[in-house]
């Protein structure tokens, strides 16, 4: 009970502290991800599958390891990939190895009129995934660490299993019962737990990727897939933040744009529901 009149007391404290303060703050914010990845066993059966190993597993770390910035105001944000030139990756061998990962478009936040727009990509066609500002149901708890010269709070969220994770493993189960190939393997999918930092030294409710809604910025973000830290904040600069609204694709909602997808890679597959790689020569 104790505990819990803690987290009331500072659930109130921070509220307060958000509605007078946030409003004079602007700024940006860096953040470094890393994509976790499992290790799998792979037969090397020649020098040539050993180079070819070598070139994506440098590729994989070339795309695992990114720079976003976070840029904002009291009331808006604009998540984004830091662009840089780089050549596409190949081996000595010649081999030219490309690994490209979704969701690393652009996203867009206002909680003045509790709106986002994040954006979309189907095998190379854009969309606007245009939907209601996501309310998340953030546990405070108690834990503080420092992350750089700042004092961070810990928080919480219970990500549910959503239906259609559910429907993909039991299509995966019946395949598998019917001993159909499958050219990957599936866990059974689990609640997850996201993982936030954040602190009241900032006081506005931004945070990396889709997450927002606490308050104080967030400066670690940890969803299980991917962690984000943040490794420089500048505040108030002389220099005007931009936060432009995304413009650019066919406009769906979330609903809308899991369903057109869905249809997509479903167009992909062979009767045992294996997504098929087409190759075409001259």
């Amino acid at each position: 009970m104790k505990n819990l009149f803690k987290v009331i007391y500072l659930t109130i404290i921070l509220t307060t502290v958000n509605l007078t303060v946030a409003q004079n703050f602007k700024g940006k914010a860096i953040y470094q991800s890393k994509i976790k990845s499992e290790e799998t066993d792979v037969e090397i059966k020649s020098e040539k599958d050993a180079e070819f190993e070598k070139a994506v597993q440098k590729e994989w770390e070339k795309v695992s390891q990114k720079t976003y910035s976070l840029s904002f105001n009291k009331t808006e944000s604009l998540f984004e990939e830091e662009q840089k030139l780089e050549p596409v990756g190949q081996s000595d061998s010649g081999m030219i190895i490309s690994i490209t990962i979704s969701g690393d478009g652009k996203k867009y936040m206002n909680r003045k009129v509790q709106k986002q727009i994040f954006e979309g990509e189907i095998f190379e066609k854009k969309y606007l995934i245009t939907d209601e500002l996501k309310n998340w149901d953030w546990q405070l708890k108690e834990e503080t660490k420092k992350i750089g010269d700042y004092l961070c709070y810990k928080a919480e969220v219970v990500i549910q299993v959503t239906a259609a994770q559910k429907e993909e493993y039991q299509d995966y189960l019946k395949n598998k019962f019917k001993q159909k190939t499958n050219l990957f393997e599936m866990n059974e999918p689990q609640n997850n737990i996201v993982t936030a930092w954040y602190t009241l030294e900032i006081p506005v409710n931004h945070g990396p990727d889709k997450y927002s809604g606490l308050p104080g910025l967030i400066l670690e973000l940890n969803n299980g897939e991917v962690k984000f830290l943040c490794s420089k904040v500048v505040l108030n600069s002389e220099d005007k933040v931009k936060i432009k609204t995304p413009n650019a694709g066919k406009v769906l909602t979330q609903k809308e744009f899991d369903k057109e997808e869905k249809m997509k890679m479903d167009s992909m597959k062979d009767k045992d529901g294996n997504i098929i790689f087409r190759t075409f020569t001259n």
